[in-house]
C-alpha cells in the first residue's frame, strides 16, 4: 500500500463527512425557515445552530481535502483555501455554537436588553475572531473557480460551489431578510447536491487506483 494512501477507515469517514455535513447544513437552514426554535428578535434559531454546529464541524475534513486536491493543479490557490478552509470552518462552527450558548443564557435570565446591547455595539475582542467567518462561504467560491479552471470537476459542481458560497453570506453576514429566506436555504442545498456527488463519484477512487497498480506491480 503506497505510504501516501489514506487509510480506508478515514475514507469512509470522509465520504461520510462530505455527504452528512453539508445535509446537516440543509437542516440547519430549514430549521430557521420554518421558525423552529427561534430566539428573538426572530433572525436566528438554537435549533438551526445545533444542526450548524455539526454540518460546519464536518466541513472542516471537506475543506481541506478538496483544498489539497485543489493544489496538485494550482498551489497558490490551494494554499489559501487550506487556510481560509480551515478559519472559516472553525470559525463558522463557534457561531452556530453561538446561537445554542445565547438561548441557553437566556434561559438563565440573560434578557433582551443585554442581547440587543451586544448585537447593536459587539466587542471588538469578539469580532477580531467573528470577521473570520466569512472565510467559510469565501473558501466555497475559490474552490469553485480554481475547480473551474483546472475542470477537476463537471462545470455544473464548480458553478454550484461558487453560487453557495455567494448566496450563504448574503444571510448569515449581511442578515437581509429575503436572503434569509431564499439563498441560505438554496446555498446550503447547492452544497449538499455538489459536496455529496464529489463524496460519491470521486473521494477515494485515486487511492483505489493507486492501490490496485501498487498491488499489481508487487505481484509483477
Amino acid at each position: 500500500m503506497p505510504t501516501n494512501a489514506i487509510p480506508s477507515n478515514q475514507m469512509n469517514l470522509l465520504r461520510f463527512a462530505f455527504i452528512a455535513g453539508p445535509l446537516l447544513l440543509v437542516l440547519s437552514a430549514l430549521s430557521f425557515s420554518l421558525g423552529i426554535g427561534l430566539i428573538p428578535p426572530g433572525i436566528t434559531s438554537y435549533v438551526e445552530g445545533i444542526f450548524g454546529s455539526y454540518a460546519i464541524l464536518l466541513f472542516v475534513p471537506v475543506y481541506l481535502h478538496l483544498a489539497g486536491m485543489l493544489s496538485q493543479k494550482n498551489k497558490t490557490l490551494g494554499t489559501i483555501a487550506t487556510i481560509t478552509g480551515l478559519a472559516g470552518s472553525v470559525t463558522g462552527f463557534s457561531l452556530e455554537l453561538f446561537r445554542v450558548i445565547e438561548y441557553a443564557l437566556r434561559q438563565h435570565g440573560a434578557g433582551d436588553a443585554v442581547w440587543q446591547s451586544f448585537y447593536a455595539n459587539p466587542n471588538g475582542e469578539f469580532m477580531l475572531v467573528a470577521l473570520m467567518g466569512p472565510l467559510f462561504p469565501i473558501t466555497s467560491i475559490l474552490l469553485g473557480a480554481g475547480f473551474w479552471r483546472a475542470k477537476t470537476f463537471p462545470v455544473w459542481v464548480s458553478a454550484g460551489l461558487i453560487a453557495a458560497g455567494i448566496g450563504f453570506p448574503l444571510a448569515q453576514v449581511l442578515e437581509l431578510d429575503w436572503a434569509l429566506k431564499v439563498t441560505y436555504p438554496m446555498a446550503c442545498v447547492l452544497w449538499f447536491i455538489t459536496l455529496s456527488y464529489i463524496g460519491v463519484k470521486h473521494i477515494g477512487r485515486n487511492s483505489a487506483a493507486a492501490h490496485s497498480a501498487e498491488l499489481a506491480r508487487l505481484a509483477g
